[in-house]
């Protein structure tokens, strides 16, 4: 049983969920009521509840109660249950999906033991429990939270409050088990101190770096998804040293290790890393993402200049890429072309001589926005021409909406 938490503690962030109940998505808060209403309990958790008290938005709200997947189906219309291993339901309200997750705990070892003899029985990922189980079975303290913004309550069993106002990120339980458990959290917990900018608790801290090899086992589509939320953080370039300084890099991106292992290289990365914002990727879309990393990469490393037909066949960049990195194969087709169709963005003249029927076909290629993103991003054209070919785009754009007009009258 945990120690409760502090009362001034809880009025005061009770008072701040409050105040942001507008912030609160309605249909979360119908789901709740729905729950409740037929005996359940029902909270927001997590992410959406510890973005709530950091003054951020957050960008989804999972709910977890005490009513199981059935029983949830049945009480929650337009809703579905997902999972074998770990059931969840997903509610759908138009384009939005909300997780609600059923309270888990531990399993003992007898329940492994008859999961295991029954083969259509799913380990421990499904055995019930209470709230306070629950809360336990969370990676950190600060998303352990639980709140009802009916009834307007928290539930703090890991003293999460605290260190949401120590700006803390501490792990439930003891630090190494954790981590040898779902390595993973070893990239959230670098992620999320950059997001929120907490501190790393030292136990914590030392368990990633003597635990990091860990990594390796983990799952690569797991990692790639760490990675492009990590390049989506505002503050990228100091998530980037701290993962090199924990050794994250050495272990699962030798490649980034290297170039962060010399000092010069390591300040024009992040230099470009820094402009990747100010070009205006759109970072929601991975295919620019990773297409800004990787130009941002190889005019590090190559600072010459570099023939871009020479990395599609290379075996090594492929490992760099597919590998350490999880990018897809059309993701990298869609750089190839993009980085190809460069060289036309810097013949202006031999643009400015072509009749309009090919100009438009120039600034309508498929990858022709990208392509001038990437070199604007790498100086390899100048703000100037930067405008110009996005003018040019805006004018024949217009030229043809204009004609489209004309032929319709």
């Amino acid at each position: 049983m945990s120690a409760p938490t502090n009362t001034s503690l809880l009025k005061h962030y009770t008072q701040i969920l409050r105040s942001v109940k507008s912030a609160i998505d309605p249909q979360a808060v119908g789901i709740l009521k729905r729950l409740k209403e037929s005996g359940f309990q029902a909270y927001l958790v997590g992410g959406g509840v510890r973005d709530l008290l950091v003054n951020l938005k957050p960008k989804d709200f999972d709910i977890a109660t005490n009513a199981a997947p059935n029983e949830v189906r049945k009480k929650v219309p337009y809703c579905f249950i997902i999972g074998r291993r770990f059931k969840l339901v997903h509610a759908r309200r138009g384009d939005q999906i909300f997780e609600i997750a059923t309270f888990r705990r531990p399993a003992l070892a007898e329940e492994i033991a008859t999961a295991e003899q029954d083969e259509n029985a799913y380990a421990e990922e499904n055995f019930f429990g209470n709230i306070e189980e629950d809360s336990f079975r969370r990676d950190f303290t600060i998303n352990s939270l639980f709140y009802d913004p009916i009834d307007e309550e928290i539930i703090d069993h890991c003293h999460g409050l605290e260190d949401i106002k120590s700006m803390t990120l501490r792990m439930i339980g003891e630090p190494k088990a954790r981590l040898i458990e779902d390595p993973i959290r070893m990239l959230r917990a670098i992620r999320l101190s950059q997001k929120l900018q907490f501190t790393i608790e030292p136990s914590l801290r030392e368990a990633i770096l003597s635990q990091k090899d860990e990594l390796k086992k983990s799952a690569p589509p797991r990692r790639r998804e760490e990675w492009v939320k990590f390049f989506r953080l505002p503050h990228i370039e100091m998530a980037l040293m701290e993962m090199f300084d924990l050794g994250v890099f050495e272990t699962v991106i030798p490649s980034f290790h290297a170039l962060f292992s010399n000092e010069a290289q390591r300040e024009e990365f992040l230099c470009y890393v820094r402009r990747i914002n100010y070009v205006g990727f759109n970072l929601a879309d991975t295919t620019e993402l990773f297409s800004a990393v990787l130009h941002a990469y190889l005019w590090t490393v190559h600072p010459q200049g570099f023939n871009i037909d020479s990395f599609i066949e290379s075996e090594k960049f492929l490992l760099f890429t597919r590998d350490e990195l999880g990018i897809f194969k059309a993701e990298m087709g869609t750089y190839f072309q993009a980085a190809q169709f460069i060289s036309s963005l810097k013949k202006k003249d031999t643009y400015l001589k072509k009749g309009e029927r090919r100009q438009r076909s120039m600034v309508f290629h498929a990858t022709f926005v990208l392509s001038l993103k990437l070199a604007y991003l790498a100086n390899e054209i100048s703000p100037a021409e930067f405008l110009f070919w996005l003018n040019e785009r805006e004018r024949l754009g217009n030229m043809t909406e204009t004609m489209t007009t004309i032929a319709n009258q």
